[in-house]
């Protein structure tokens, strides 16, 4: 089936929104025309289709508001999948000094479980380039301190002489650093990815991250990564939350009796998942303690009206 385009204009649209019953907005047209064109009207259509089996029932004003209160949810979101980012290289560089001396461990084809490549985009930033304005700068990020100070040829000969390695890109002049120095640099899907293959002195990363997250099966752990993953990247590109599938994790203990009123599907099953990873679902008893807790950490005092519209949403499997 082909698709068919039709233009559709920000007033056409908004007039067809009054046809279907949305009550009338307190804004100026001229000024809710301009927020919907910032919005675009595209973007838009997503947060409209959330209220099609009650349009009687609201205004597009509280179209607006779920729409704010959904970025609102994204921004606190993401601030929560960066702190869990955070923890995550802090243990992981922990846990791998803890089990070698070897700074550049991590290039030796043995520390894997399988063969492996570090993908380019994680080691980009660490091309020898000419560096611009560092007489400028007073403080030099810890990347170009790095590059103008130490080089690979050296290491190589200290650290990884007569040691099978990984493939290692010939295409670009990498000067790769230590581990710590690459791990604070990596993006999330790098880390995972590296994450997930790393086998230090026959230890399996992943399992011993695990355990340090209080998880004992390095494939439920790793699942939780991915689902993190996920979050981050539908809140750095900025897509809708509240309404959205999202991948699927292994409860256990208090969260398979919290699934009896959750999906596990839905944001609010998320959001307990990422409270397991930052260490706080201690204090999360039953599914009324976390709702309380998502409304105050995540909603920040929103329209009580489309609050409840939300919390309805983002724990059932069908609205």
């Amino acid at each position: 089936m082909e698709y068919s385009y039709k233009r559709l204009t920000v007033d056409s649209y908004i007039e067809l929104l009054y046809k279907e019953g949305f009550q009338k907005s307190k804004y100026e047209y001229d000024q809710l025309k301009e927020i919907i064109e910032e919005i675009g009207i595209f973007r838009f259509k997503g947060y409209v289709k959330a209220f099609r089996k009650d349009v009687s029932e609201y205004s597009i004003d509280d179209v607006l508001e779920l729409y704010n209160l959904d970025r609102q949810i994204s921004i606190n979101l993401f601030k929560s999948t960066s702190q869990i980012e955070i923890k995550l290289k802090t243990y992981l560089i922990e846990i791998a000094y803890s089990l070698t001396d070897n700074p550049f461990f991590y290039l030796l084809k043995d520390s894997y479980v399988d063969n492996f490549k570090l993908s380019d985009e994680s080691i980009y930033d660490w091309e020898v380039k000419e560096l611009k304005n560092k007489k400028n700068e007073i403080y030099l990020h810890y990347r170009d301190y790095y590059l103008g100070k130490y080089d690979f040829n050296s290491n190589k000969v200290k650290y990884l002489k007569d040691k099978t390695l990984i493939d290692l890109n010939s295409n670009m002049n990498i000067n790769y650093p230590p581990f710590h120095y690459f791990i604070e640099n990596v993006t999330l899907g790098s880390l995972i990815n590296i994450i997930s293959k790393l086998n230090v002195n026959d230890n399996s990363i992943i399992k011993l991250l695990a355990n340090r997250f209080g998880m004992y099966d390095k494939d439920v752990f790793l699942n939780y990564l991915l689902r993190l993953k996920e979050l981050r990247n539908r809140c750095a590109h900025n897509g809708r939350l509240f309404n959205r599938n999202y991948r699927g994790v292994k409860a256990y203990g208090l969260h398979k009796i919290l699934r009896k009123d959750i999906y596990e599907h839905k944001l609010l099953d998320v959001y307990f998942s990422m409270q397991i990873l930052l260490e706080k679902h201690s204090k999360i008893k039953d599914t009324k303690i976390l709702e309380e807790l998502f409304v105050n950490d995540i909603l920040n005092k929103c329209d009580k009206k489309v609050e409840d519209f939300v919390m309805n949403i983002i724990k059932i499997k069908t609205r």
